[in-house]
């Protein structure tokens, strides 16, 4: 496959792993439950942590449109499999 391309020049940002995101979110969970359990609020806890943190958010994600560069290199890198 040394010298196949894409057909369509659209692709994903990437971090190297949505660690730090996940962890961020867990972290405001864990602390909003607390908060609310210690405050006897037990009506008003969250289900699941997204409803505090956008899970398109976490790093890692997304899908961009290059355009059509081909004279500059980075486009010829990109558009590699």
């Amino acid at each position: 496959m040394g010298k196949s391309k894409k057909k369509f020049p659209a692709g994903t940002w990437t971090a190297n792993s949505q660690k730090c995101g996940k962890q961020f979110s867990h972290r405001r969970f864990r602390r909003k439950e607390k908060c609310l359990i210690q405050k006897g609020k037990y009506e008003s806890l969250p289900y699941r942590q997204y409803e505090l943190t956008n899970q398109w958010d976490l790093g890692g994600d997304g899908k961009a449109f290059y355009e059509f560069k081909t004279n500059e290199d980075w486009y010829s890198k990109a558009m590699r499999k």
